[in-house]
C-alpha cells in the first residue's frame, strides 16, 4: 500500500521533447521581447529626463508652463512601472531555458512562476486601464452634457 502511494506521488505531469521545444522557443521570444523592452525603457527614461530639463527651461522662458515637467514625470513613472514585467519576463526566459537544457524541475517551476507573475501584473494593469478609460469616458460625457445644457 505504501509503495502504491509513493508511486502515485511521484507520477505527475511529464514534459516531452515537443513541449521542451515549444518552451525553449517561448523562452527565446520572451528574452527577445525583454531585450527590446529594456531598450525602450532606456529611451523612455532619456525622454523623461529631457522633458524634465526642457520643461524647466520652458517654464522659465514662458510663464507658468509646467506641462513639460509633468510629461517628464509621467515618462519616468511609466519606465519605472515597466521594469517589473521585464524582470519577470527575463525570469521566465532564463529559468525555462535552463530547465529545458538540464531537465531541472525546480528551474521550470521558477520559470513558470515568473510567467505567472508577468501575466498577473499585466492583468492588473489592464483592469486599472479599463477603469481609468471608464472614468475618462464618463467625464467626457458629463462635460458634453454640461456644455449642452449651458448652451
Amino acid at each position: 500500500m505504501s509503495e502504491e502511494i509513493l508511486n502515485s506521488e511521484t507520477t505527475g505531469m511529464r514534459v516531452n521533447e515537443s513541449m521542451k521545444a515549444n518552451l525553449l522557443s517561448a523562452a527565446k521570444w520572451a528574452k527577445f521581447i525583454c531585450i527590446v523592452g529594456c531598450i525602450g525603457v532606456g529611451f523612455v527614461v532619456v525622454f523623461g529626463i529631457a522633458m524634465l530639463a526642457f520643461g524647466s527651461i520652458a517654464s522659465k522662458m514662458y510663464a507658468d508652463t509646467p506641462l513639460g515637467g509633468l510629461a517628464g514625470v509621467i515618462y519616468l513613472l511609466v519606465a519605472a512601472i515597466y521594469i517589473y514585467p521585464l524582470i519577470k519576463g527575463f525570469q521566465f526566459a532564463n529559468a525555462t531555458k535552463a530547465a529545458c537544457l538540464s531537465d531541472d524541475e525546480n528551474e521550470l517551476a521558477r520559470g513558470i512562476s515568473g510567467l505567472n507573475d508577468l501575466l498577473k501584473f499585466t492583468g492588473y494593469l489592464t483592469i486599472i486601464c479599463l477603469i481609468l478609460y471608464g472614468f475618462i469616458l464618463i467625464s467626457i460625457i458629463g462635460v458634453g452634457v454640461m456644455a449642452a445644457v449651458a448652451a
